[in-house]
């Protein structure tokens, strides 16, 4: 086991080595803001530097223009204090900077003093940050509310539904209005099923730092779908080791049966469901000391269990199987039996049925001579009726689903950080066994499936 948990983390550490830093990624953000001295001028190659406050580490030094601009791109997700240095002037620092995935942050005017190097003027009870470099409207759930909020499905997709403008449940947010489809991304990179279009990886709740939804007048770099795009950002290590072990569990016992069972006279269905698992982070060296290199683990495993409900189907009877419609009815009880013949013009209606199939003075009943060999061959494929319908009943098959066993071994998040690279493995685990019957079901019986998401390499 000690060696399946290391190994994802082994592969983090090699890829890491290889990494080169991404120039432009969803996942990251762009400060900027202006210097000027206390009287309002502008103040040109000033040095501003952001220190990350989780770990110590900083940016490359970035220098105001000739118009006493900077911009400090590719910035990390995290809270940051901005340094701003410059020879004959008071040290400005300002701490609680929250930056999120894809901000574009602007601080506005930094007044710096005039004063020796060594002095430093701490601001303090600043104005909260207001997004004014772009016109998008998007929300950002943070660190602390994804860890405690409870998600009843533990997919970090449902969060999207706290943003202001979206509305929906589970795995289907929409944005009000409509606007098309989403697109979920993780650190950058699109997590979408291009088959269906529906979410192909789902990371553990606990490896995820933040969610940011963008919800309309997003900019064009975001692209494939024009409804919400939910970007998430995994979590990576800090200055000091830090963990935590949960247990989320759902129990059949706790639950009433429904109403609609109740109704059908079916039972209550089966279900035990428990999300165990625990994270681990922190510096590649002394806690609190000058470190460069950063790791981040989580795990979590996920055993299933289900059964018990109940699934109903409309299927052929032997009769319609031979074509012969003259004993079908609707959901009504009412005869069903009046088919149009394509190759005749007369009409075909309840008081002229000439234009209708029909042999052997029955009405509905389709000449063996008339029927398509393939179709009658996929017909076979379908289960025989074993329930008898009473008249308003859609369905003559009924299937109780047995007990299903699954142990999800949900992904995992493994991470290597330091200032200028990022690398991260999530390799995902699924396997259980299936026996609903193989007629009403594409799985055989007793399947095992697994499925790995490939590494990637986001920013920093």
């Amino acid at each position: 086991m000690t060696r399946k948990v290391l190994r994802p983390l082994a592969a983090a550490v090699i890829l890491w080595a290889f990494a080169v830093p991404a120039r432009a990624q969803l996942t990251t953000a762009t400060v900027t803001g202006t210097i000027k001295d206390a009287q309002a001028g502008i103040v040109p190659g000033a040095g501003v530097l952001l220190i990350s406050e989780a770990r110590g580490t900083e940016l490359p030094m970035v220098f105001s223009n000739a118009v006493g601009d900077f911009v400090i791109p590719n910035v990390p997700p995290d809270t940051y204090t901005i340094e701003v240095i410059m020879q004959g002037f008071k040290t400005l620092r300002r701490a609680g900077i929250s930056v999120s995935a894809g901000d574009r942050v602007g601080l506005g005017v930094l007044s710096i003093d005039i004063g020796v190097l060594t002095d430093t003027v701490t601001v303090q009870a600043d104005s909260p940050l207001v997004q004014t470099q772009s016109g998008e409207r998007s929300f950002a759930i943070t660190t602390k509310a994804v860890e405690s909020l409870p998600i009843s499905n533990r997919s970090f997709v449902q969060l999207a539904t706290l943003a202001p403008g979206v509305s929906g449940t589970g795995n289907n947010p929409a944005r009000l209005g409509g606007g098309g489809a989403n697109n979920v991304m993780m650190d950058g990179i699109s997590t979408m099923d291009t088959g269906s279009n529906a979410v192909l990886l789902q990371m553990n709740v606990e490896s995820i730092a933040e969610v940011k939804v963008l919800v309309s007048n997003y900019q064009a770099e975001y692209g494939r779908s024009s409804g919400l795009q939910i970007t998430a950002v995994t979590k990576s290590g800090t200055n000091k080791f830090r963990g935590s072990g949960y247990g989320v569990m759902r129990n059949d016992q706790w639950n009433s049966n429904s109403k609609v069972n109740l109704l059908n006279g079916d039972p209550k269905a089966k279900l035990n469901e428990k999300d165990l698992g625990y994270s681990v982070g922190g510096p590649i060296g002394k806690q609190g000391a000058n470190n460069k290199l950063f790791f981040f683990y989580s795990h979590e495993f996920a055993p299933r269990t289900g059964g018990g409900d109940v699934s109903r189907f409309r299927v052929p009877t032997a009769l319609e199987r031979a074509g012969d419609f003259s004993q079908t009815t609707d959901n009504n009880g009412n005869p069903f039996s009046l088919i149009r013949d394509p190759l005749s013009a007369s009409p075909c209606t309840a008081s002229n049925t000439a234009g209708c199939f029909q042999s052997g003075g029955a009405i509905g009943r389709i000449p063996a001579d008339r029927l398509y060999q393939t179709g009658l061959n996929i017909l076979k494929m379908y289960p025989m009726p074993n329930a008898t319908s009473a008249p308003g009943s859609p369905y003559n098959y009924e299937i109780v689903r047995p007990t299903e066993h699954l142990i999800a071994i949900s992904p995992r998040s493994a991470s290597i950080t330091s200032r200028g690279r990022r690398c991260a493995a999530r390799p995902s685990t699924r396997v259980g066994n299936r026996r609903t019957p193989r007629s009403m079901d594409p799985y055989p019986a007793s399947t095992i499936r697994v499925s790995t998401s490939r590494p990637s390499v986001p920013s920093r």
